[in-house]
């Protein structure tokens, strides 16, 4: 498999800053799903493919578990990055055994949690423009993997203007965040 478990300097520093107690969970959780992610890795590369399956979806529900913390405003772990991971390390293991359907899922999965999480006014601003600058690599796998199954454009071009809108609007939030306080009365966007 491709994917590491790498985190870029960028996606930590536009995580919010939680408590120690919350900072020590998630590095738990956030230790946990490398555990299994090396796992499976280990397994898929010495040929175990239900091995290396059922530890990449072990790593997706501790990725799914660290997200919900994350949603909480607790944790500060780039979960969009590891999200994006277990998502792409199950649909390449799909797509490398010849099951297009399945590894279509889990691709779309990656895109889809990433895209409404930055969506959602209740995200908290840093994981909201966290899962943008993560979107885009969920984006690029997903069309890459429809183009080569010959899917129709307007699926294609879709999910591209969606991520367009939503990378764009995000930004703008950031970028007015930065220059105003919350309660700007001049604004329509919702700093929630």
């Amino acid at each position: 498999m491709a994917m590491t478990n790498r985190v870029t300097p960028e996606a930590s520093a536009s995580m919010p800053s939680p408590s120690p107690v919350a900072n020590a969970a998630a590095s738990i959780g956030d230790r946990r799903w490398k555990r299994l992610t090396e796992r499976g890795n280990e397994a898929y590369a010495q040929g175990d493919i239900p091995l290396a399956q059922a530890f990449y979806e072990d790593a997706l529900t501790e990725a799914g578990r660290l997200f919900e913390v994350a949603l909480s405003g607790e944790g500060a772990l780039p979960v969009p990055v590891i999200y994006n991971i277990s998502c792409h390390n199950l649909a390449e293991l799909f797509e490398r055994s010849g099951n297009r359907k399945e590894a279509e899922a889990y691709f779309r999965a990656a895109y889809d949690q990433l895209l409404q999480t930055a969506q959602s006014p209740a995200t908290p601003i840093g994981l909201r423009v966290s899962c943008v600058q993560h979107l885009k690599h969920a984006l690029a796998v997903l069309v890459q993997h429809l183009r080569s199954n010959d899917g129709p454009e307007d699926p294609i071009g879709d999910v591209i203007s969606r991520a367009h809108n939503t990378a764009y609007s995000i930004y703008r939030l950031a970028q007015h965040e930065m220059q105003a306080d919350a309660e700007c009365p001049h604004c329509p966007i919702s700093l929630s």
